[in-house]
């Protein structure tokens, strides 16, 4: 058989085809490495044919399993020995399949020498058949065929190597009850008892593992190659890690020489290594940006496997495994695999996280002879055409050679395809749930492709936040890059600095030096960021010359304003000074509309077409717009944006027209340019709600503030908060700081007039917007004067708390549950007075727990109300509470009434029957027994079990009123009595003895 014999997924051994692309047992494996060899024949008559004619059984073949045990032992060193010799010529998919069948005869041999190991209780030479024996010997036979049939694990770099121990144990030990079950039943089996029999197959088990990794370590002397598959991490130096790719495959490549085509695709992505590594957008001429061989830094990862249960877009599933720093090791082990054609690999990352980059890099390092890569970027191919059809067109772009894949493939001779197909997200984000199953046609692809004989290996790049919105297939590893740590800034640094020395060094500038830039750990943390870092301080020093406590605000200020100042001087060089600081808030404010698109549509991008809605919407064609407003040229809009160095452009093809979709290279970014553009327009409001009084009763129009803030609530995104507090910090006015009180007041009467009704990026009903408007209104406030109060935003309500919590019922009915929980976790509201009425206090609280209940706010009883003095009272029935959650089903109120379900079947109207402790503290006896109860069972400290005991007392013996029914004080007194015995011992027995006197008194 020749090693480059492609012509189909059957190869010919023996005599026999065999299908190599579902290699599974130690019988094709056996006819894989050489099935004619005299040792094979020689262990296939000790089987008694089960080896190669896969047929036996009877008492022959239950005899033979200790007659052919010798011979599998032999075959094991077989296996291993020459193993080198065995593979050599073969291509990368003919020597991985070789490799896994020599595995599998390394395991399986592994259990049989483990008979000689265990120390048996008896010689297996000597067992002795009876007649019956003899007729039962089929279960024997069986054994052996499954030991043989069953395919191992196989270790892998994606999997914990213990893991894979276990795994490897736990199939031994299955073989090894079943062949000891067997032996059992023999009159030789009958010596042990059957506590004996399981350990000797436990022990089985282990001398197997232990026979299996000696196998493993002279498989891997044989062939290092093969070392490759294991997932130990190897802590390397940082390094370029992946310029070690070359090095290791090199030495594992065959001697094929790769075709023309396939030849000039090799030419193509190694010479994108002297290309500079930043490809879109311009920079400065005096600046060198580094190549893609020199300035490329392999981050961080973490590897899954992807199962029907995953969260990819998930951080905290990602968190479950460790990080690892191995990615050269890690891709050069997969791509040797099985598993490497048989799914794709998923690379998952933050925008900026080098996915694309890493897509060039692996294309330029792969070795030729080994592997045909084919870097096909989605954004550029037909959307909608066939995984084989988008190859084909990449293969086009590269080479200008018009080529199908079958030839493609024929041309690469024995080298591995290597598909990298880069921008998922792209693609998804552009057309939708129509590509929602891309990835199972992939896989469906390398399936069919592995059936015809030509294996392929296939990887996706996507952004992280968009991985749960498509069908992953079974089998499917995936990785995620990790943001970058300081020693991976600092040897970026260290490239980029030797690079602009002598540019830096012609204006007077010092290097960017890593602690100035890891004072920014967002922006550091991610290679395309981190360049914009290097790139906005390479101007003027500007990063280092800012001050260490500079707020993130001030810093997204300085980035934004420099690199649209940079883009405006590009087209307006004969600007003033004042017409250039116009044009860059211009551009601002067109990247904050595009920023507020992204968050009312609740996602982390915008197409085109819905920007320049957006964008039409906010500036009506021929109307004139006040200085410094929205006023882009549509027609500008999305060369505009989509040129900014922060901005990522996604683009894909679909029926011949270009799609093209947004992203903010870090989210923080549009979340700062919408505090931004709302403190500008409070600004302005404000501005003109005091020229307005001066002349009458007119008031400002907040049309584009309602637009914008009417559909999603700003706590959907916390930083927007933590901007808008800085930037008020900075000396906003009074009267911007009251004019969202003010909004808030009018509400309910809000003129339209300037309102932008043809701004939607969503469908929402009018008391969806009513509801986002006014918590929008509420969270400005609190944001900008740190608290306020219910009655500044319902000055004429006769009882504040009514209205205020239907606010809040509003907002909870209206918004989704994230987003009402964002809510829930993020403002706080305290109890208090104003002229004897209810009031609140509102704060953003993210972190604290809401202070106690108070029963006296609730009852409205202010200081100096008679309740507070009045000792007990019950003014509610508990069962119109019970009622009350049955008929809204609010699952919070069912879940704190189910965990009053015991309390309330036996004295239910302690809830709602309260004492005052005194002038400042009430609480009811349902909630004084609860604490005294737990203080109790939980073996509180004495201190607490004493005050909780003397409150219970108190609740119990202070309800002798006629507002409280005498059944509640009778059961409620039985229950404090009941636990006054197992606190014997625990408090004095003084105190003891005093509760009980008071709790058995007569009534007053």
């Amino acid at each position: 058989m020749s090693p480059d014999w492609r012509s189909g997924a059957y190869r010919d051994v023996g005599g026999t085809l065999l299908d190599v692309s579902k290699v599974v047992g130690y019988v094709d494996a056996v006819k894989l490495l050489g099935g004619g060899s005299p040792l094979v024949k020689a262990l296939d008559r000790a089987l008694g044919g089960v080896l190669l004619a896969a047929t036996g059984g009877g008492s022959e073949l239950a005899i033979s399993l200790f007659d052919g045990k010798a011979e599998a032992v032999r075959l094991g060193e077989w296996a291993v020995t020459g193993l080198r010799d065995k593979i050599k010529g073969y291509g990368r998919y003919d020597r991985t399949q070789r490799l896994q069948a020599a595995h599998t005869i390394i395991a399986t041999s592994a259990f049989f020498e483990a008979l000689d190991d265990v120390g048996l209780p008896f010689d297996m030479r000597a067992v002795a058949l009876t007649a019956d024996e003899r007729r039962g010997l089929t279960g024997a036979g069986s054994t052996v065929r499954e030991v043989l049939a069953t395919e191992p694990p196989l270790p892998a770099p994606h999997l914990d190597h213990e893991h894979f121990r276990a795994e490897l144990r736990s199939g031994y030990l299955v073989h090894a009850v079943k062949l000891l079950s067997f032996v059992q039943g023999l009159s030789v089996g009958e010596t042990l008892d059957e506590r004996r029999w399981s350990a000797l197959a436990a022990a089985l088990a282990d001398a197997a593992g232990l026979r299996y990794e000696d196998l493993h370590r002279r498989l891997v002397a044989e062939v290092p190659e093969f070392a490759l598959w294991t997932a130990e991490q190897r802590q390397r130096d940082m390094g370029t890690a992946l310029a070690r790719m070359e090095t290791v495959l090199r030495s594992l490549a065959s001697d094929h020489t790769p075709g023309d085509v396939a030849a000039m695709l090799v030419r193509a992505w190694t010479s994108t290594l002297d290309r500079p590594i930043l490809s879109e957008g311009d920079v400065p001429e005096d600046l060198v940006i580094p190549t893609l061989g020199e300035g490329y830094v392999d981050p961080g990862f973490r590897v899954r496997p992807i199962d029907t249960v995953a969260s990819p877009a998930d951080e905290s599933w990602w968190a479950e495994t460790r990080e690892r720093s191995d990615l050269a090791e890690f891709l050069v082990s997969y791509l040797t695999t099985p598993a490497a054609t048989a799914s794709p690999l998923l690379v998952l990352g933050q925008p900026g996280a080098g996915k694309s980059v890493l897509t060039r890099i692996v294309a330029a390092r792969l070795d030729a002879r080994d592997f045909l890569p084919v870097r096909v970027v989605l954004r550029e191919v037909p959307a909608e055409a066939e995984i084989q059809d988008q190859i084909e067109y990449a293969v086009r772009a590269a080479t200008g050679e018009t080529l199908t894949w079958p030839a493609l493939v024929r041309a690469a001779g024995p080298a591995l395809p290597v598909v990298l197909l880069d921008g998922f997200d792209e693609l998804l984000q552009a057309t939708g749930v129509a590509q929602s199953d891309y990835l199972n046609r992939v896989a469906a692809f390398q399936r069919r492709e592995a059936d015809l004989g030509r294996p392929v290996a296939v990887l996706v790049t996507s952004r992280t936040a968009v991985a749960d919105r498509a069908g992953v297939p079974s089998g499917t590893v995936g990785i995620r890059l990790e943001p970058f740590r300081e020693e991976h800034v600092r040897r970026w640094l260290a490239t980029w600095n030797t690079a602009n020395a002598g540019s830096l060094h012609r204006r007077g500038l010092t290097e960017l030096d890593v602690d100035v830039v890891l004072r920014q750990p967002a922006l550091a943390g991610q290679p395309l960021l981190l360049m914009m870092l290097a790139l906005y301080d390479a101007d003027t020093n500007a990063l280092r010359a800012a001050s260490a406590d500079l707020d993130e605000s001030s810093l997204y200020e300085r980035l934004l304003t420099a690199f649209a100042l940079r883009e405006v001087a590009k087209t307006h060089v004969a600007a003033t000074s004042a017409q250039r600081a116009a044009l860059v808030e211009m551009e601002l404010l067109r990247l904050s509309v595009a920023a507020f698109g992204m968050f009312n549509r609740n996602r982390q991008w915008i197409t085109a077409d819905e920007l320049d809605a957006d964008l039409r919407a906010l500036t009506p064609a021929g109307r004139a717009e006040p200085a410094g407003g929205f006023r882009p040229p549509l027609n500008q809009a999305e060369k505009l944006v989509g040129r900014f160095f922060f901005m990522q452009r996604g683009q894909a093809t679909r029926g011949g027209a270009r799609l093209h979709t947004y992203e903010f290279l870090h989210a923080t970014f549009g979340e700062y340019l919408i505090a931004r553009l709302v403190m500008r327009l409070l600004t302005e409001l404000a501005e003109e709600e005091a020229a307005a009084s001066v002349f009458g009763p007119a008031r400002c129009r907040d049309g584009r503030l309602h637009a914008l803030l009417s559909f999603a609530p700003m706590t959907n995104r916390e930083p927007i908060l933590e901007f808008l507090t800085e930037l008020a910090g900075r000396g906003s006015s009074d009267d911007v700081r009251q004019l969202p009180i003010t909004l808030h007041q009018r509400l309910d009467d809000r003129s339209t007039d300037g309102d932008v009704s043809g701004y939607r990026p969503t469908e929402a009903p009018a008391p969806d917007r009513y509801a986002a408007y006014s918590l929008n209104l509420l969270l400005l406030a609190v944001a900008l004067k740190g608290e306020v109060r219910a009655s500044e935003l319902f000055p004429d309500s006769p009882d504040l708390a009514v209205l205020w919590r239907r606010h809040a019922l509003l907002w909870q009915a209206t918004l989704p549950t994230a987003s009402w929980w964002a809510v829930v976790f993020t403002l706080q509201t305290r109890v208090a007075w104003h002229d004897e009425r209810r009031d609140l206090t509102v704060v953003l609280d993210r972190g604290s727990i809401p202070p106690p209940v108070d029963p006296y706010w609730l009852y409205r009883a202010p200081p100096g109300h008679h309740l507070r003095s009045a000792g007990s009272w019950q003014q509610t029935r508990w069962d119109g509470l019970a009622r009350q959650s049955n008929l809204v089903r609010d699952r919070v109120n069912e879940l704190l009434l189910h965990s009053m379900e015991p309390m309330i079947e036996q004295i239910g109207d302690a809830m709602t029957t309260f004492v005052a402790h005194d002038a400042d503290t009430a609480y009811s006896i349902a909630a004084a027994l609860s604490r005294f109860h737990f203080a109790v069972l939980l073996n509180e400290r004495r201190d607490k079990l004493l005050r909780a005991g003397a409150d219970a007392v108190h609740a119990v013996t202070r309800c002798w009123t006629p507002m409280v029914d005498h059944r509640v004080r009778s059961r409620a007194t039985r229950k404090v009595l009941e636990l006054t015995p197992l606190i014997k011992g625990r408090v004095p027995e003084e105190v003891r003895i005093e509760w009980i006197k008071q709790l058995t008194a007569d009534s007053p």
